[in-house]
């Protein structure tokens, strides 16, 4: 190696010997970890997206290294505790060896955002297995490593096929909005309007349901907020609910104490005339 490696050392290795014994796929060099991930890089992005920024030194600029592999999704963040991990690879001989995990996890993951953006086909996915260290690999070269670096040899497994179910069925996990009555229904039931606003979902489930509770209203009726704005109105005008344990009802009686207010008044009115 003449000058600054590319990225780091053990990566700038691993290009060499890649270049160096491609043309000799057989060759035990084709099989050392290191080199063995940078194949899997070149099988997910292509080599070009791989080899030319190592040839122009390219690791941060557009088109270098970078760009090449965040372009399907994968996080920056990531990439970057991915290239720390080939060296802390090296750094340690203990089992299981964390950094060989993540390295194989991050591109796993890498695999699965450019699934995800391009609708790669179940047989790329099948051939992108052959790549991993995963149990039911029968290379030779495979099975050793996982013994030397793997305890539980089902772990990468377990999480590529956690992915892949994941990416099958397009999950997407949204926090669920809150349901936040009107202000005056809480504070009529003695509740603090903050400590409403810092509620979680659950707790304020519960106390939508007192609320409809004390004003008699069906929390499953369609016309819910309707009823419960008028139910206010008439509490706050009347001092009391007006109730008879039907949402329907609630609403003719309401109506029909209006329509009695009305009445009474025109009949005054008239009187006076």
């Amino acid at each position: 190696m003449i000058g600054k490696p590319f990225i780091n050392e053990v990566i700038n290795k691993a290009i060499e010997d890649y270049l160096k014994y491609k043309e000799t796929p057989n060759d035990i060099h084709m099989y050392t970890f290191p080199v063995v991930a940078i194949r899997t890089l070149i099988f997910i992005y292509g080599e070009l997206d791989i080899i030319n920024p190592y040839i122009t030194k390219n690791e941060h600029s557009l088109g270098g290294f970078n760009s090449n592999i965040t372009k399907y999704g994968f996080k920056e963040s990531k990439l970057q505790d991915f290239k720390a991990q080939f060296l802390k690879f090296g750094e340690t001989s203990q089992r299981p060896n964390y950094a060989f995990l993540n390295i194989e996890k991050y591109l796993i993951e890498m695999y699965f955002c450019k699934q995800k953006a391009m609708g790669l086909t179940l047989e790329n996915q099948e051939e992108f297995k052959s790549y991993l260290y995963l149990e039911e690999n029968t290379n030779p070269y495979i099975m050793k490593s996982l013994d030397a670096y793997v305890v539980d040899k089902q772990e990468l497994t377990t999480y590529f096929n956690s992915l892949a179910f994941e990416n099958a069925h397009s999950f997407n996990i949204a926090e669920i909005p809150k349901e936040v009555l009107i202000p005056e229904a809480y504070t009529i039931l003695g509740y603090n309007l903050d400590q409403i606003g810092n509620m979680p979902n659950t707790d304020l489930r519960n106390i939508n349901n007192q609320v409809y509770q004390f004003f008699h209203i069906d929390p499953k009726d369609e016309n819910k907020d309707t009823m419960l704005q008028k139910a206010v109105n008439y509490y706050q005008k009347y001092g009391n609910r007006i109730t008879s344990g039907n949402g329907y009802v609630d609403l003719l009686l309401f109506l029909s104490v209006i329509s009695t207010a009305i009445f009474i008044t025109l009949l005054f009115a008239f009187k006076i005339l």
